[in-house]
């Protein structure tokens, strides 16, 4: 089959596991001897970037182009929220990512066509695949087709502003497509919200690529290592973490290393205990060097989570997770096998799961098989196949 995958970015500009999740499934069903093809965008560079680019990246034919829009998608968080929703209009009402999304069609010829974010490009395109009798997969990988900030911070409850923006997308995104979400909880955030009535959704993990297993510590005397990766944001709990830490024994050998940048990075740098460790935003392959180096990771999160892929990236390395159960965390750690739950925003709860970690490191070293098995199901091979079915239909 000839497949056009189509996301807001693409490496090298990433800034979330959503754009992990199509550069893997764009190369495993290469593997599987399939054409591929994606259509991301890019900085603008010149009245140039508005026209449609066409390159061979791993043997993947990759379009770019810089949408006709006020800013980048990458660059959203350099504006205010002012700017932010005039961003919004050329989403809704802009013909030129339609032009270029016809063209890249009529260049490459596909068989199916899978969407994923197309926040930053077009709403209307699961609307013109169904004009152009593409058959099409949608996914979806945030709440930010109702919520357009992207995050539902857990007690507090979206702004009413917000529904009329989800009144109007629940419209000009139904169509034909088949809808995939790699969680339960973000499918039925969507269902419950009345849109996508009347077409066929469906389970589908993001695909999840890795190498190297991981290392845990030979001696139960050594320091009890803990990571954190991820944006350095109060919706990411990280201030209910430095609260957590603040309750351990004051002599408890522990050490966090920190791995990401946010507005609370320059608060972190000024943290007075050596055991935390602020390693700034790390590459892929450092994020990888880090997980087979410590005991396990931590995910305060604040916020309503989809699947995150650090969870995956973690379980595929051995690597126990301590999580809050927000969104679709808990289809992903099973607690007391793969890891330990705790309530969102208690410092309280965290703080006990990182002693019992301290306390019976042999306890968490033993979910080790259970967390490589639970790893199995995002292999990209089998995501890619599950695709695939889905493109057939």
């Amino acid at each position: 089959m000839r497949i056009l995958l189509v996301n807001n970015l693409y490496p090298p500009h990433s800034r979330g596991g959503a754009e992990t999740a199509v550069h893997n499934e764009a190369v495993a069903l290469r593997d599987l001897g399939h054409e591929v093809a994606v259509l991301t965008t890019a900085p603008f560079g010149g009245w140039r970037s508005l026209k449609l680019s066409e390159s061979e990246e791993e043997r993947i034919v990759v379009f770019r182009f810089y949408p006709l829009n006020i800013f980048w998608y990458r660059n959203d968080g350099k504006h205010n929220a002012y700017v932010r929703a005039l961003w919004y209009v050329p989403n809704i009402f802009g013909v030129h990512p339609q032009i270029i999304f016809k063209k890249a069609v009529k260049n490459f010829k596909p068989d199916a066509v899978h969407l994923h974010n197309i926040n930053g490009i077009s709403y209307r395109l699961p609307k013109l695949c169904d004009k152009l009798k593409l058959k099409t997969v949608f996914t979806l990988h945030a709440v930010h087709y109702a919520v357009p900030s992207g995050v539902i911070v857990r007690g507090q409850t979206p702004s009413k502003v917000f529904k009329p923006f989800a009144a109007l997308l629940r419209r000009m995104l139904k169509s034909k497509a088949v809808v995939t979400a790699p969680s339960e909880w973000l499918l039925d955030f969507y269902t419950g919200r009345g849109f996508f009535k009347e077409q066929k959704i469906a389970v589908v993990t993001n695909p999840l690529s890795f190498s190297g297993p991981h290392v845990t510590h030979s001696t139960p005397h050594a320091n009890i290592r803990f990571l954190y990766v991820g944006q350095l944001e109060r919706y990411k709990g990280i201030n209910v973490l430095l609260s957590a830490l603040k309750q351990l024994a004051p002599d408890a050998p522990w050490q966090l290393d920190i791995a990401g940048d946010g507005s609370m990075a320059p608060d972190l740098r000024k943290q007075r205990d050596q055991r935390v460790v602020v390693r700034g935003k790390l590459s892929g392959d450092e994020v990888a060097a880090a997980m087979r180096s410590v005991n396990i990771l931590v995910m305060p999160s604040m916020c309503e989570e989809n699947a995150p892929m650090v969870i995956a990236e973690a379980q595929a390395r051995g690597l126990p997770v301590i999580a809050t159960a927000v969104g679709g965390v808990p289809e992903m750690v099973d607690e007391g096998k793969t890891g330990a739950l705790v309530r969102a925003g208690s410092a309280d709860d965290l703080a006990l799961a990182m002693r019992r970690v301290i306390q019976h490191p042999e306890v968490f070293s033993a979910m080790r098989p259970a967390c490589l098995k639970a790893a199995e199901k995002y292999a990209p091979k089998a995501v890619a196949e599950e695709y695939l079915k889905l493109f057939k239909k």
